[in-house]
């Protein structure tokens, strides 16, 4: 059966074999001479032997010398582990590994980690950029801490906080003759060099307003490629707002489209009924925090 030895019983006698007596060690420890006599005998009688000599108790016993270098270790040990968690509880040291869509990560992410690493700089910070479906699955591999995303499946192993409400519009360049209108609705999208995206697929859930994207002038792999195609006046694109980057906002333009207004749902996706570690957690507010601040915030 394994022992279990009180940390503090082997710290009074290192202190005593370290110091040369009971003295020395219960000024050390702040204790009196019977305490630290007391919790000696108690390690000793777990050990089954003694470590210090009957009669002369500052010297060690051979077992005691045979102990020593052992039970060094055992207290540099438990005061390694001790402060590398206290570390992480204080967010002073780990990892935090986030995955987050496109949207998100090109928006949102750059001033917030930015602001995570100033206040937490021994924090590893590991940023993966994919779609909803696969932080999905990172998340029930236990691959991220969480991700940013939408619900994809609905299975009860996952929970989303919500987020945002991400409203869908028409984004154009802002040399293109709708680029000032306020809103628009789906039927105006008829007749437009559409630029097809997988994207898209977000709104199969409202046939009405899909029906619009069947006919696409061009179908576009790459978000990258996408943005250049716009801003080169090529067509236009149907996408939520988050997905216009905020350093193109001078160059695109999002037209909001109503007639009905239809929105993506993002949120924290995490594993339900599983806690964070305090390095996600702390992420988890500020992104909480932000996106009521958006939220807040007039739309141009």
């Amino acid at each position: 059966m394994q022992m279990d030895l009180p940390i503090a019983q082997v710290r009074h006698f290192l202190l005593v074999a370290e110091h040369g007596g009971f003295h020395a060690a219960a000024d050390k420890a702040f204790r009196s001479q019977p305490a630290i006599s007391k919790s000696i005998q108690a390690l000793e009688e777990r050990l089954g032997g003694a470590l210090l000599e009957p009669g002369r108790r500052s010297l060690l016993t051979p077992l005691g010398r045979q102990c020593l270098p052992f039970l060094r270790e055992l207290v540099l040990h438990h005061d390694r582990t001790a402060s590398t968690v206290s570390a992480f509880v204080r967010k002073d040291r780990g990892t935090l590994t986030v995955a987050a869509i496109a949207a998100v990560a090109g928006n949102w992410l750059p001033q917030l980690v930015q602001g995570y690493q100033q206040d937490h700089p021994g924090v590893a910070v590991r940023l993966l950029d994919d779609n909803s479906r696969n932080i999905e699955r990172m998340v029930l591999d236990g691959e991220v801490d969480f991700g940013i995303g939408s619900m994809v499946s609905g299975t009860a192993e996952i929970m989303v906080e919500p987020l945002v409400d991400d409203p869908f519009g028409l984004v154009c360049s802002r040399s293109h003759s709708l680029a000032a209108r306020k809103r628009l609705r789906w039927e105006a999208l008829q007749g437009l060099p559409l630029l097809g995206t997988t994207a898209h697929h977000q709104l199969a859930q409202w046939p009405e307003q899909a029906r619009w994207l069947q006919q696409p002038v061009m179908q576009v792999s790459t978000m990258l490629t996408m943005l250049a195609l716009l801003e080169a006046n090529v067509g236009v694109t149907v996408l939520a707002r988050l997905g216009v980057p905020a350093m193109l906002a001078d160059r695109l333009a999002f037209v909001p489209l109503v007639g009905p207004q239809r929105m993506r749902q993002l949120g924290i996706v995490r594993l339900a009924g599983h806690s964070l570690s305090p390095a996600a957690q702390d992420m988890r507010e500020r992104l909480l925090r932000h996106a009521q601040a958006q939220q807040a915030e007039p739309r141009r």
